[in-house]
């Protein structure tokens, strides 16, 4: 066994660039020269930070020679990260996990807070492909909102927002802006991450519409790699890290967790 492609090949980073992408939301980006750290849309790494902790982070920034995590401060280690300025080190293993199928004729992309995260490199990814896309952004409020000044600077993006005040585009949910969206618009697939219940109810809308849709989900993790099975959802026993965190809706519908629970670090459910 290859002990080391399984667990990884844990390397150390250095952080080149910090931007603040929100008052409370920042993304780093570190260059990883001749590794092999490189990623594709939708997969996640395990950041560890020395003395603290080590926590699955989805890549939202990837170029020929760095790679970029999306921070929003909730933990210990959510806290460290955000702290980090340029010339600080950190540890990493990784990629794991699936990644987005890029094969949208015309796509909607929905990201809701920091769930924009990976699905900034899908968005590129789809761009340069001639993908017809349309992206939501959805938060609390318009400074919530996780890159969307940076996608209202790009040609040929239709870019929309919700914001549960009204401070920005749609009033409410992402899903209730969806159901408007695509009242008038013919769609084939939907891409998503964000808050669990945010992504079922566009799973319940994809399917009585007959669309496709992937998700990329969260689930607490320690390992990154299928060792200790802390992300396995009931009932098939799927492993998030492995065979997640994307996945399709005929996969995600076989999950009788989904949108309802989750489980801790001791293994309790936990009601979303």
């Amino acid at each position: 066994m290859d002990v080391e492609r399984l667990v990884g090949s844990p390397t150390s980073v250095k952080v080149a660039e910090v931007a603040a992408d929100t008052p409370s939301i920042k993304t780093l980006v570190f260059e990883h020269g001749e590794t092999s750290l490189t990623g594709r849309p939708g997969q996640f790494l395990m950041v560890s930070i020395s003395g603290v902790d080590e926590i699955p982070m989805s890549i939202s920034h990837l170029e020929s020679d760095t790679v970029g995590i999306t921070i929003q401060p909730i933990g210990e280690a959510t806290e460290a990260l955000v702290s980090m300025r340029a010339g600080d080190w950190l540890g990493v293993r990784g990629p794991f996990g699936t990644h987005f199928s890029i094969d949208a004729k015309r796509s909607l992309v929905v990201g809701g807070g920091i769930g924009m995260a990976p699905l900034r490199p899908l968005m590129y990814s789809l761009i340069e492909r001639g993908i017809e896309t349309t992206l939501l952004i959805g938060a609390k409020t318009k400074d919530d909102l996780v890159f969307y000044k940076e996608f209202n600077n790009i040609p040929g993006v239709q870019l929309l927002a919700s914001t549960d005040d009204g401070s920005l585009g749609f009033k409410g949910l992402a899903t209730e802006a969806t159901r408007t969206i695509i009242a008038d618009s013919k769609f084939d697939t939907i891409y998503t991450c964000g808050p669990e219940l945010m992504m079922k109810g566009l799973l319940d809308i994809a399917t009585t519409r007959g669309m496709k849709i992937q998700a990329s989900l969260e689930r607490y993790m320690k390992c990154g790699c299928g060792i200790c099975g802390t992300c396995a959802m009931d009932p098939t026993g799927i492993l998030v890290c492995i065979e997640g965190p994307v996945l399709n809706g005929e996969q995600i519908t076989e999950l009788s967790e989904f949108g309802l629970y989750h489980r801790n670090s001791t293994g309790t459910k936990v009601n979303f």
